[in-house]
């Protein structure tokens, strides 16, 4: 019996996988980001593969990366350097022009000479104008630990201009 419910679990998901639509992009954008209780402003590019399934189910896996300059309490600025890679789970609306979905994500971090890691969660909405042209909007908080500060809360909210084919 254990045997036929993992048969069918993985013939349900290969068959789930083979009737969705798959859509790649690339995508450039702003964030309006906190780190260390200092609002700074980063700009990100990124490449995502997404799938959406005749039942309406998205899915979505992206990797960015992102640069910015944040302004620190001894009148000195340290450069920010971020890596995520995203999972998104969400339901997909009006013949999956409209994304609505959750995200987990993991994250490394770099603060001037201070490295740090953490994961995270959020939300986000997608929306494709045409074919090859969409933007989306996300909110993502992260819970970071360091090796050179204590552990901190690292968020973002992204705008992204993206190319889909």
């Amino acid at each position: 019996m254990k045997k036929l419910t993992k048969l069918a679990i993985v013939t349900s998901a290969l068959a789930l996988n083979l009737s969705a639509q798959n859509v790649t992009d690339y995508h450039i954008g702003v964030s309006s980001a906190k780190v260390l209780e200092k609002d700074f402003t980063e700009v990100n590019v990124g490449y995502g593969v997404n799938w959406y399934t005749q039942s309406d189910i998205y899915v979505g896996i992206v990797i960015e990366f992102a640069y910015g300059n944040v302004d620190l309490e001894d009148g000195k600025s340290a450069d920010v350097f971020s890596s995520n890679a995203d999972l998104k789970l969400g339901y997909s609306m009006f013949d999956n022009n409209l994304a609505l979905y959750a995200i987990g994500s993991g994250a490394l971090q770099s603060v001037d000479t201070m490295n740090g890691a953490g994961f995270g969660y959020g939300a986000g909405v997608d929306y494709r104008f045409t074919k090859n042209f969409a933007m989306n909007l996300e909110y993502k908080t992260y819970d970071m630990t360091s090796d050179k500060m204590p552990n901190y809360t690292y968020e973002k909210i992204n705008t992204n201009f993206k190319y889909t084919f």
